[in-house]
């Protein structure tokens, strides 16, 4: 039977012609990168940060936790700005590890990506806005100057800086998988 005006009938549901629409995928590579961002967010709360010499003679240490350093920051009382970004900065990456866990397993669904995608990209930019911010006001929140502090770091500051950095590599391939 003929259409009016020259057009032709398509079945329903199929795309026309001249679109190239793929059905969407799981990405289980961004799953992943998202997944152990978002753990190296959480974990960087519960492992060591720095050591302290406990006396002058440098013979006794302890390991503060970021925990610990949120903590310390937090019982400040009237802390200035540098202090009170710092401890949202701790907590932050810790919170941001946790929403890049659950965008790492919508990762596993067949939904299109790109919305999750933004959404783990901001979470990163503010965790690495976050370990900037540590980095450029060491001297104001821990007291030490920045090569001190990398010469006291443990696990656990390096996992707060690498976590943001993880999370936008795994947000941009999510976002390229689309």
């Amino acid at each position: 039977m003929a259409q009016p005006n020259g057009a032709m009938g398509y079945q329903a549901g199929a795309p026309a012609p001249g679109t190239d629409r793929r059905a969407p995928r799981a990405d289980p590579i961004a799953a992943a990168i998202l997944l152990l961002a978002g753990a190296l967010g959480i974990w960087q709360l519960l492992l060591p940060w720095r050591s302290i010499a406990v006396d002058p003679s440098g013979t006794g240490t302890v390991s503060t936790t970021g925990w610990q350093v949120y903590r310390v920051l937090r019982a400040v009382p009237d802390p200035p700005g540098d202090l009170r970004a710092a401890m949202f900065s701790v907590l932050g990456v810790a919170v941001g590890g946790g929403a890049l866990i659950v965008l790492g397993l919508a990762m596993m669904l067949s939904i299109n990506h790109r919305p999750l995608g933004v959404a783990a990209l901001l979470v990163s930019v503010l965790s690495i806005l976050g370990a900037c911010w540590m980095l450029i006001r060491t001297r104001a929140i821990f007291e030490v100057g920045l090569f001190n502090l990398f010469a006291q770091a443990q696990l656990g500051w390096y996992l707060f800086l690498a976590a943001g950095f993880l999370g936008l590599v795994g947000s941009w391939k999510a976002l390229a998988t689309g």
